[in-house]
């Protein structure tokens, strides 16, 4: 009897941890973003790939993160960032600098696809913006979408010169830039 109770035990309490899995097989998915980066991956992004915590520059991006994740056609030349507001809501979103410049000469940063959820276990509170255009020296409030100033901003897009630009938390906030992809190659 004790034998069956110990197994009963380990059995429960196997279902209680967190399981992480190694390298996904892509052969069946469009987009790592929408598929993968979910629950547990938004918690803990670092747990299942290699990241960049706080900041990334645009020329970080561009030698490190771009095109290193599957992303649909439409995607292509985005940057992926995973977002805890200081709000406490947790999401994603995707991430350039366009080409054209702000009124200071500096490319404006384009984020797409914000998705933020109040509860990111069971998906609830889901919000999401299509798209948000940020300024140089612009702050941004995930939460509400919208360029903010204080302690509300959650993002800063900070250009310091044309050749050093970067894409930072503030105030409490974290980003995590993923590093690598979930696909096995």
């Amino acid at each position: 009897m004790r034998k069956y109770l110990t197994a009963a035990a380990v059995l429960v309490a196997g279902f209680g941890a967190p399981a992480y899995a190694g390298p996904f097989d892509c052969g069946v998915v469009y987009d790592e973003f929408d598929s993968f980066m979910n629950k547990n991956f938004l918690t803990q992004p670092d747990a299942y790939v290699r990241t960049l915590q706080g900041r990334i520059s645009r020329s970080e991006y561009n030698s490190k993160q771009k095109g290193v994740l599957l992303l649909n056609a439409s995607r292509k030349g985005f940057g992926v960032a995973i977002v805890h507001t200081n709000k406490n809501t947790r999401g994603k979103f995707l991430f350039t600098w366009s080409g054209r410049g702000d009124l200071r000469g500096s490319p404006l940063l384009i984020l797409r696809d914000v998705t933020l959820f109040g509860r990111v276990q069971d998906g609830f509170g889901r919000r999401t913006y299509r798209e948000i255009r940020v300024s140089s020296s612009q702050t941004v409030d995930l939460d509400t979408g919208r360029a903010t100033q204080g302690k509300a901003a959650d993002i800063w897009y900070r250009a310091v010169d044309a050749n050093t630009i970067y894409l930072e938390a503030i105030n409490g906030a974290k980003l995590t830039f993923p590093m690598e992809t979930l696909c096995k190659r």
